[in-house]
């Protein structure tokens, strides 16, 4: 399955990878600040789709959560879910705190 996979290529690629989207990121956020595209408007729209993408994923943990433990049973897959599920409400945890802290 793996026997054409180049461990040295990869490891070299995804440093690299990020590294040009982090210049690519940089870039388009001073262009943008200089043309004005993050203005409350902009603000508002992302807070609303962030609120929406929450719940679907919360949602979706849910589901796979559960196909996981009818299907497989207790395996790594599962612990790895519940990993993944108590991170994301962790997440929203400290930024409901931090958020209720600024205003």
């Amino acid at each position: 399955m793996y026997e054409n996979f180049d461990l040295v290529s990869f490891l070299i690629g995804l440093p690299l990878a990020i590294i040009i989207m982090t210049i690519v990121f940089l870039i388009m956020r001073s262009i943008g600040k200089q043309r004005r595209w993050f203005d409350e408007r902009y603000v508002r729209i992302h807070e609303k789709a962030r609120s929406l993408s929450w719940t679907v994923t919360t949602i979706t943990i849910l589901i796979v959560w559960m196909i996981i433990i009818f299907m497989e049973g207790p395996g790594l897959a599962f612990f790895l879910m519940t990993a993944i599920w108590v991170i994301h409400m962790l997440s929203y945890a400290i930024g409901s705190f931090v958020a209720s802290k600024s205003n």
